[in-house]
């Protein structure tokens, strides 16, 4: 099922019968990936909600005044960032995360679709980028592992000195279509977070939602989205 936004200003969106990527994908260069939820669940086997747990105990080893804000914090990522005014504390978490993401990448559950749609990519001459708030060792690790690096032309994860540069910051995005050569008009970014929708919006890319559990199509459309759906099949089919 395809959810095209009814304008893009929080309008909310419909279910149309027809498909609205084609024309996105038609004049599109390039096509930057999220990692986790596009291309595949990073943390199917060992949980984000463990590690957010873990790095809360690791944070309790170093002197700090951010108790109340990393108790707060929904995942590992937003414990990163709710670090980052705190150079030791926010370096010790990123050091544990990254080996956690290294950790979790293996036992990470490939998204369906997802093989298609980088194949449909490099069928049709579109370069490949992936965009991620990960460690990019970890989605480099993924990508081996799993034979999909010769459909991938460059990764951008975050940058490991400084978390606030994580999406929704267009920061990632801006450096993957510089790495990769392409005007930003000419990208299509899909992700499955609305701070990923803000990020591309921002950047000037154009933007697909990935609404790949109950309740996230609404969201993602109000935050930017340009298409919404709900299969990554659909997108493989799509691009052209």
């Amino acid at each position: 099922m395809v959810r095209e936004p009814l304008g893009h200003i929080g309008a909310g969106s419909r279910t149309v019968t027809i498909d609205p990527l084609g024309q996105i994908f038609s004049s599109a260069e390039a096509v930057l990936f999220d990692f986790d939820g596009p291309i595949c669940s990073v943390f199917d086997g060992y949980p984000a909600q463990l590690i957010a747990s873990e790095l809360r105990e690791l944070a309790g080893t170093v002197p700090h005044d951010l108790d109340e804000a990393l108790r707060k914090a929904a995942g590992p990522h937003e414990l990163l960032f709710a670090a980052a005014d705190e150079p030791q504390l926010a370096a010790l978490l990123e050091r544990a995360l990254q080996d956690s993401e290294l950790r979790a990448v293996e036992t990470a559950l490939p998204t369906p679709g997802a093989v298609e749609s980088l194949a449909a990519c490099k069928r049709t001459g579109k370069l490949v980028a992936i965009v991620s708030n990960n460690y990019a060792q970890a989605v480099n690790r993924y990508l081996a592992h799993t034979g999909l690096a010769d459909l991938v032309a460059h990764v951008e994860g975050r940058d490991p000195s400084d978390p606030t540069l994580m999406k929704p910051s267009p920061h990632l995005i801006e450096n993957a279509t510089k790495a990769l050569g392409v005007r930003t008009a000419a990208c299509v970014f899909i992700g499955d977070q609305a701070s990923d929708m803000e990020a591309g919006r921002t950047a000037g890319v154009h933007t697909i939602g990935y609404a790949n559990k109950p309740g996230k199509a609404d969201a993602l459309s109000t935050a930017g989205a340009d298409v919404v759906v709900e299969s990554m099949n659909v997108v493989a089919v799509a691009i052209r």
